[in-house]
């Protein structure tokens, strides 16, 4: 009995590029080798696992044999790109599992999976990485994340430190993060936490001086790495594991384990409890804020559009594929829907020139927020307006108001500063000529 499944994380004409599963029998030992455990809540980390079948573990494997030789159906309607391999009458066939009909490859997938469940829970692990989170700690610029990789096999493995992965968007890009959910949460976007550790600072640069991890059989690596959150999250206790989308190397027997996609054991995660929300200092504020503005520059908000969050908005007017942007920022709640008429307002420049048309918003800050609804006091880090000789509640550019009336005001494009937060504003209190400064963005 020779047989081989194999998921096609070629799909795309790239060999490996997801990390590829694939089951196979040789006379009575069944292999096992899982590159991608990603979609699998059943199967944690990667690895090769063999076992010597028996019993009704056998006979399932004689079933799925018989069935990869079944006959080849031309009408068939079966999606999966995922490929085979047969002795079948003394001869090697080899094809898609598209080539049979839907209920013969159902069939074939059950079977797979029944197949792939033992040999990972029964079988000798010949090769096996697995990922574990141990700790989150909170700190003034972020968070420390403490884990492990843990080699569990016979052969040594080695990849570089996740500090050098490459963080370029596309086919070729490393992913190492933590993400879960609150316990008792109801599941919405405050409920989950997200941190992205790829790219990010080692706490210790030192422990890996040739930028390479290589781990001996059995044996396993602490690493702790500086991060801060993706995304804002709730205070609570936290359900969370970590995923890993990588390269590695294995040394000293032949695999298809290159290019892996896995995640810790979601049976185990690791619990950890948060005191307060994130961001919730000033500081936490301006480091979200510079990420989530990274991350929307490539979603604006079109004309008839509705705005997905709160924020304070920039607009971009196109002109001959050069963006034009306004100079002020315009506040928008979740829900509002982006002006179809022309807005008319100062561009980036502050050369007097006025953007003036139908333009996109980009997301730019947190808008001004209520400590609580109602409330005239406004969370530290979110205000837009400052008065003259106040101390700067928000790091960035401030554009000077003029009065010029009893409640009117003018802009003073030659009065743009910028500030740290903390530092004196210029101009005197209670100057009733000023009419204070207004936020331009960090």
């Amino acid at each position: 009995m020779q047989f081989s499944y194999t998921t096609n994380g070629a799909a795309d004409g790239n060999f490996n590029k997801y990390g590829n599963n694939e089951v196979s029998v040789s006379g009575d030992v069944l292999t096992v080798e899982i590159g991608d455990s990603d979609g699998d809540r059943n199967v944690s980390g990667v690895g090769i696992y063999e076992l010597k079948l028996s019993n009704q573990n056998l006979e399932n494997a004689k079933k799925l044999a018989k069935l990869l030789c079944s006959p080849k159906d031309p009408t068939s309607d079966v999606p999966s790109t995922d490929l085979y391999g047969a002795m079948c009458n003394g001869e090697m066939r080899s094809s898609y599992i598209r080539d049979f009909s839907r209920p013969v490859a159902v069939k074939i997938s059950d079977l797979v999976d029944i197949l792939t469940n033992v040999g990972v829970e029964y079988g000798r692990k010949v090769v096996k990485l697995d990922l574990f989170l141990d700790s989150i700690d909170r700190e003034k610029d972020g968070f420390l994340v403490s884990f492990r990789f843990a080699n569990g096999g016979d052969y040594p493995i080695k990849f570089r430190t996740p500090d050098k992965w490459n963080t370029q968007k596309g086919w070729n890009m490393d992913i190492l993060a933590v993400n879960g959910y609150r316990v008792g949460g109801t599941g919405n976007d405050d409920d989950q936490l997200g941190l992205a550790l790829a790219g990010k600072l080692l706490a210790d640069p030192k422990q890996f001086p040739d930028e390479e991890i290589n781990l001996a059989p059995h044996s396993y690596v602490v690493l702790k790495m500086k991060t801060h959150s993706i995304k804002k999250f709730s205070a609570g206790t936290y359900d969370l594991n970590m995923s890993a989308f990588m390269n590695m190397e294995v040394t000293g027997i032949h695999s298809n384990l290159l290019r892996v996609d896995f995640h810790s054991d979601y049976k185990n995660p690791t619990r950890i409890t948060f005191d307060r929300d994130y961001p919730a200092t000033p500081e936490e504020r301006e480091q979200w804020e510079a990420d989530h503005k990274a991350r929307m520059s490539f979603q604006p908000v079109k004309p008839g559009q509705t705005f997905a969050e709160d924020g304070l908005y920039r607009a971009v007017q196109m002109s001959g594929g050069v963006a034009i942007r306004s100079l002020q920022l315009t506040p928008f709640k979740a829900g509002d829907v982006a002006p179809t008429d022309g807005v008319k307002m100062f561009t980036e420049s502050a050369s007097g020139t006025v953007l003036n048309g139908r333009a996109q918003w980009l997301w730019v800050g947190s808008a001004p927020t209520p400590v609580k609804q109602w409330s005239a006091d406004l969370i530290d880090g979110t205000q837009q307006r400052c008065a003259a000789g106040d101390v700067c509640p928000r790091t960035g550019r401030w554009l000077a108001r003029v009065h010029s009336g009893d409640w009117n005001y003018r802009y003073d494009l030659a009065g743009i500063v910028t500030r740290k937060r903390g530092e004196r504003m210029p101009g005197a209190s209670g100057d009733s000529r000023h009419g204070g400064w207004e936020w331009l963005g960090a």
